[in-house]
């Protein structure tokens, strides 16, 4: 069992627990500091008894249902996204809950990304990221769901993470290895429907009148992003 004290202010500390051995039996204190987005904060955190000095991003879910959904979030990092933590998807540091008067509270304590604003001079290159992004996921099974709203989407210096994974679900994808696509105009190749609307968005981006390059993706896919 680990544990995580979380100091939310001055005056309410949140005592939590995780029961995955994946952790280890750790004891960590984390600070607020700001909130990010809706149910998303950054925290300073370090070892229980000295000072939280790291920064990572916490995201908070209240009551039963939020909380299911974190579990299966959570339950995609530790098993089919595993390999992809920290190139394609954060990485996960802790699934932690408790109860608050009875109403259940969780948290998922990930890597804060982060990374300068994109110009237009790096459109088409964030783009090709974004692709390849998509495409490893597929790959390791999972379809996101959501992925044409672009803030799941995150900088990372100069890469990308992709972030999100409330309404993810398992899936053995007709064209996810993104191999099979090398030497053809992406869109006109792919047979699988999130992939497809991602790749008309994101390769031929009308938004910025921007157009990428053909990609050998046979040559790309075994890229760091």
């Amino acid at each position: 069992m680990s544990t995580l004290q979380l100091i939310w202010d001055s005056q309410t500390t949140y005592q939590m627990w995780s029961w995955n051995q994946a952790y280890g039996k750790t004891h960590h204190t984390a600070q607020l500091v700001r909130r990010v987005k809706k149910d998303v904060y950054t925290v300073r955190i370090g070892l229980r008894g000295m000072d939280p000095t790291d920064v990572v991003a916490i995201k908070v879910a209240h009551g039963k249902e939020a909380l299911e959904e974190m579990e299966r979030e959570a339950g995609f990092y530790e098993h089919q996204l595993k390999s992809l933590q920290g190139t394609v998807v954060p990485k996960l540091y802790g699934f932690y809950t408790t109860r608050v008067n009875g109403t259940p509270l969780g948290c998922l304590l990930l890597e804060y990304c982060s990374g300068p604003p994109v110009g237009r001079e790096r459109i088409a290159e964030m783009n090709r990221k974004a692709l390849h992004a998509a495409h490893a996921l597929h790959d390791a099974g999972v379809l996101h769901g959501d992925l044409l709203s672009a803030h799941h989407f995150v900088p990372m210096g100069r890469d990308i993470r992709i972030v999100d994974f409330g309404v993810a679900v398992t899936h053995q994808c007709v064209n996810g290895l993104a191999r099979r696509a090398a030497g053809h105009g992406l869109h006109h190749v792919c047979g699988c429907p999130e992939l497809a609307a991602l790749e008309d968005a994101y390769a031929h981006d009308r938004r910025f009148n921007t157009t990428l390059p053909e990609i050998n993706w046979a040559e790309s896919c075994g890229e760091d992003l």
